[in-house]
């Protein structure tokens, strides 16, 4: 992280955006996307939005396959450094507004430079008096990681992103301010002069219009709907509904009459017909996928960073599309909802008829999904709202996993 810079204030554009999902082309997933979809350049955009109104933030853009020879004042090493920031977003889900603001904060620490030192080189002291360690595009110090991954791009990319989208209300924030709680730069108004050069390198590199980027300046709104997959619409900070049914059994206390059913419900169980898609809630790496011994049955875990999880319990056997280690990417369908053990003894676990059961975790923590996924734009199972059990099963009850 750099030195204290005089204050600049800020570009304030009260612009709006919608930009698109990318989705089938880069990943695979199957062509079930919602609204119509066209190839601009190297970005897929989507005519999807939520009641018409344009969301700030967008889906992930990503570059195009060649690199050009200079762009918005960069070139050769600046630009495949760009490139990896925008990949590694695109990967993890991210909207593109983050995408922006990362290529943003590494023009401000590094140019864009994988730089083998930083201030410490002028004499510039932590608070505490040390010489500052700063190293790598970001300029991240020695408590960050090894030296070895502080100049890998991809991995200190991924620790960026890990850092801003874990700002409260990195949405609403003007990108330098949001860089600035992300990187604790002494100055945190440093950022904003480098914003216009952000927007044109990541429109030339994605092909994404550059009016349209420019308006990620503006401070969000209430989160909105900014895409979707299937039936798994996207918020504006990058969450998406996990499946798409009736909320059932809540987080807390219960008494299920189910023989081996938990007594305190460490999850949220979303009714619906066995079969209907369960997807990602996030971003992140499949941790657990498969069976397990534990009341939810067939299980899906995925990392999110910063000790952020999410579980998916009751999947229906052989319906289970990500492995152990996989990448994925929030609103990608991970599996089929099962729960029901006349039609899949083997993976439904303790339950009584077919649902999701969902948790979110912090740290190994169990969290009440319901208003952890509202801060993130996301009411739990609305897309389609069922008033009753679609398929006549009673109303779901299960053990939790462990």
């Amino acid at each position: 992280m750099r030195p204290a810079r005089p204050p600049e204030k800020p570009s304030r554009r009260g612009l709006t955006i919608l930009l698109a999902l990318i989705g089938a082309v880069l990943i695979g997933i199957p062509a079930m996307i919602v609204g119509v979809v066209v190839l601009v350049g190297g970005a897929v955009v989507s005519s999807q939005s939520s009641g018409g109104a344009m969301c700030q933030g967008g889906t992930s853009v990503v570059p195009a396959g060649n690199l050009p020879e200079s762009a918005a004042g960069f070139s050769g090493e600046q630009l495949q450094n760009a490139a990896v920031i925008l990949r590694v977003g695109q990967e993890r889900g991210v909207p593109a507004r983050a995408q922006a603001i990362a290529v943003m904060t590494a023009i401000g620490e590094s140019g864009l430079r994988n730089l083998t030192y930083g201030d410490d080189v002028h004499g510039v002291r932590n608070p505490d008096g040390s010489l500052t360690s700063s190293i790598g595009m970001f300029q991240e110090q020695k408590w960050f990681g090894s030296v070895e991954s502080r100049l890998d791009p991809v991995q200190s990319s991924g620790r960026f992103y890990d850092r801003l989208l874990a700002v409260a209300g990195w949405q609403a924030l003007e990108p330098t301010v949001a860089a600035h709680k992300a990187q604790r730069n002494a100055d945190p108004y440093h950022y904003a002069k480098y914003w216009d050069q952000a927007v044109t390198l990541v429109s030339t590199l994605s092909g994404a219009p550059a009016e349209e980027l420019q308006a990620l300046a503006a401070s969000a709104a209430a989160p909105c709907l900014t895409g979707s997959v299937g039936n798994a619409a996207i918020s504006a900070g990058g969450w998406a509904n996990p499946a798409v049914g009736r909320k059932a059994s809540g987080y807390g206390p219960r008494h299920t009459g189910i023989a081996g059913a938990s007594t305190y419900h460490l999850g949220q169980d979303i009714a619906a017909s066995c079969g209907t898609p369960v997807y990602a809630a996030a971003a992140g790496r499949v941790v657990l996928s498969g069976g397990t011994g534990w009341g939810t049955g067939n299980t899906i875990r995925i990392e999110h960073g910063l000790g952020l999880d999410t579980t998916y319990g009751h999947l229906l056997t052989g319906t289970l599309t990500v492995r152990t280690g996989e990448i994925v990417r929030a609103g990608q369908q991970i599996a089929s909802m099962g729960g029901d053990r006349r039609i899949d003894p083997a993976g439904a676990g303790t339950s009584s008829g077919c649902h999701l059961h969902y948790e979110v975790r912090m740290n190994g923590a169990a969290m009440d999904p319901e208003p952890f996924m509202l801060q993130q734009g996301v009411s739990l199972g609305s897309a389609v709202a069922a008033t009753e059990p679609v398929d006549g099963t009673p109303e779901p009850a299960e053990a939790a996993g462990p």
